[in-house]
């Protein structure tokens, strides 16, 4: 039986337009805030850790949240844990948005991140529920799309709200944003899931265990953490880099990341173009080495006291780029791995590699300091473990052109 052939064509649309509203609240809910960290600092009169924090346990709780979502949304459907999960989403804004004590900021976000990663493995899902072939293409290309506007646009967004209302502006658009889903389950998105293909709950954990020793799933997952540790570690720690150390805004911190939100895709896009006419691992190994090296100079200029908004911006929207050409092809061997568990092996992978780039941005934020060494170092280490992992242990899993 085709997929979606038990939803009729309006019911497909439905779900469809649905999708698009969901998709991209978790990417906005880690990144809308982040020109507003320094101002939380002072506003808390709290340590550059202690703030970033509520960045990484948000992606800790995020990360954990959809391997419990993916067996979660299997078992149960799309619609009710989506529904739900968002309700619990909007009272966590709004309970950050009152400023409450920043153990209870964090708390919170913890709480953000578990629930939005309900709607966001449910949402992604709906994709594979409702389509197949060439529309199932078409219908993640626009997936894709809509989850980028989220960390591209979020961040530019949240420096007008920062520069014009305060820290707290954020998580109330955050509040809006999650009613709105709410509402978009209550009323417009069908249930996607096929109940006759519904398992138990506790059979999508003996599938993860499955993936989990897999010879190819869990390197390529790694090596895809340590890519988005990238991005991950620009977000926790530049903000302060660009606001508190070299005296810019809110508003031109916003539209720095707008910008390299825009390579990263950029980077995607080339890949898919490149990966026709050169052998995967070729574009791996150039792109991962020429960051290692590009990281390797960056470390010593800044050391040697080279340090302003060029040295910082110019380099990281190379490295943006270039790592941006490996993650498809991480992305795309995953769901390989296991093509009728698309779902699980999705939240497993989307899990796993928040967590892992999260403890490894967590370690960076630990070595404080009022120049980025500590970003070039992490840049350092993540870009060479790529080499590692995706060169040294998987290179015959990429040793082809895509057709």
């Amino acid at each position: 039986m085709a997929h979606g052939s038990h939803l009729s064509d309006r019911q497909r649309s439905r779900a469809f337009f649905a999708m698009l509203v969901i998709v991209p609240l978790g990417g906005a809910a880690t990144d809308i805030y982040i020109p507003s960290l320094p101002a939380m600092s002072e506003h808390f009169h709290a340590d550059r850790f202690a703030i970033q924090s509520t960045l990484l346990f948000y992606m800790v709780c995020y990360g954990i949240g959809q391997i419990v979502a993916g067996p979660l949304t299997d078992s149960f459907g799309r619609r009710l844990p989506i529904f739900l999960s968002t309700i619990v989403f909007v009272f966590a804004s709004i309970g950050i948005a009152l400023s409450p004590p920043l153990w209870a900021v964090i708390a919170l976000r913890g709480v953000q991140g578990i629930f939005v990663a309900c709607s966001a493995v449910g949402a992604r899902a709906i994709v594979a529920d409702c389509f197949d072939g060439a529309e199932r293409t078409r219908a993640s290309n626009w997936m894709t799309v809509a989850w980028a506007t989220g960390p591209i646009l979020s961040p530019a967004l949240g420096g007008y709200l920062q520069d014009w209302f305060g820290w707290t502006a954020s998580f109330w658009f955050l509040s809006g944003w999650g009613l709105t889903v709410v509402l978009v389950a209550l009323v417009v998105l069908p249930e996607t899931r096929d109940m006759a293909l519904a398992g138990r709950f506790a059979d999508g954990f003996r599938l993860y265990r499955k993936m989990a020793t897999d010879r190819v799933y869990l390197p390529t997952a790694l090596g895809m953490a340590f890519v988005i540790s990238v991005m991950y570690g620009f977000e926790v720690l530049a903000p302060f880099y660009v606001q508190a150390d070299l005296r810019h805004g809110p508003v031109f911190y916003g539209h720095l990341q707008l910008v390299l939100g825009c390579l990263w895709l950029a980077g995607n896009i080339l890949n898919r173009y490149a990966s026709a006419h050169v052998k995967v691992v070729h574009i791996i190994t150039a792109a991962a080495g020429i960051c290692f090296v590009i990281s390797v100079l960056m470390l010593a200029l800044d050391l040697s006291g080279v340090f302003d908004i060029v040295t910082l911006v110019v380099p990281a929207g190379i490295i943006y780029f270039l790592m941006a050409m490996i993650w498809p092809n991480g992305y795309s061997k995953c769901l390989a791995r296991f093509p009728d568990a698309g779902g699980s092996a999705n939240a497993l992978v989307s899990g796993l590699f928040i967590v892992v780039s999260a403890v490894f941005t967590a370690l960076a934020t630990l070595l404080e300091a009022e120049t980025a060494w500590p970003m070039w170092l992490l840049y350092l280490c993540v870009t060479a473990a790529t080499l590692v992992f995706f060169v040294g242990f998987l290179r015959e899993e990429f040793d082809h052109k895509v057709r």
